[in-house]
């Protein structure tokens, strides 16, 4: 578990020892007013080619989320953002084979609710280049479903409950002779793994399953581009490229952001 979570933690205490040592800079030189709050609004979808029983079986993980997103710009060209949605994750080909029936998941998408967190500093800008580092991760934390088994003389169900998490880590090319709008391309290590368990009762049988599951991706090419409508609101839209061995997995991201 500790493993699980380092990532978070890291990112966690990095987040508040920056947000405290920040604070305490700026109020001594009176710029605490200068940090900018952006909320915004995002979708995302990927889809991904997940492993599972120690590699030896494949199948796609589908994710689609909506997101609440609160970011923190400070003078000092470091970004620091909460962000809090709800997920729906669909898990078909998922295969169990230890429980008292074998069963193959179909059973669509599965909601729940996702944290994340993302820190950006910047290192290089110029008239023409800003090279940022960026950190991300989420957590999803799906709900616990109950599924009658089809095709049986007696009743029996099946119940499971998923847990899925991302961590992302690079750097940021953005060019800015385009303004206003701003092309980027974000190069990162990209690395998904959760958990999907399973229990099953037929009458006075029962059996539980754990299945890990890992991303067979591990970097990302990532394209985009801000669009800066006016000082306050901007738009980003982001494409998405995660090669493995056999092929290459997909994603995208729209977002909306409003300052103040």
């Amino acid at each position: 578990m500790k493993k699980i979570y380092l990532p978070f933690l890291i990112i966690l205490m990095t987040l508040t020892i920056t947000c405290l040592s920040s604070a305490q800079l700026q109020e001594e030189e009176g710029l605490f007013q200068n940090i900018s709050i952006k909320p915004g609004i995002s979708y995302e979808y990927f889809s991904r080619t997940i492993s599972w029983d120690e590699d030896e079986y494949t199948s796609k993980l589908k994710s689609y989320f909506f997101t609440f997103n609160t970011e923190f710009e400070i003078p000092n060209g470091l970004s620091l953002a909460l962000i809090f949605g709800y997920s729906f994750t669909n898990y078909d080909e998922l295969e169990f084979r230890e429980l008292p029936i074998s069963l193959e998941l179909g059973v669509g998408k599965i909601g729940g609710y996702l944290l994340g967190s993302e820190i950006r500093k910047s290192f290089v800008s110029n008239e023409d280049l800003v090279i940022d580092g960026q950190a991300q991760f989420f957590v999803y934390l799906g709900s616990k479903e109950e599924w009658e088994i089809p095709g049986l003389s007696v009743e029996g169900t099946t119940e499971g409950k998923s847990s899925w998490m991302r961590f992302s880590v690079g750097p940021v090319f953005t060019y800015k002779g385009f303004a206003p709008i701003y092309p980027y391309l974000y190069l990162g290590f990209n690395k998904l793994w959760g958990k999907f368990k399973m229990d099953q009762t037929i009458q006075d049988l029962t059996g539980s399953e754990d299945k890990k599951i890992s991303g067979e991706s591990s970097f990302s090419t990532s394209l985009g581009f801000n669009f800066i409508v006016t000082e306050a609101l901007s738009f980003k839209a982001e494409g998405n490229f995660m090669p493995y061995k056999d092929g290459v997995d997909l994603g995208f991201m729209i977002k909306a952001m409003y300052s103040f």
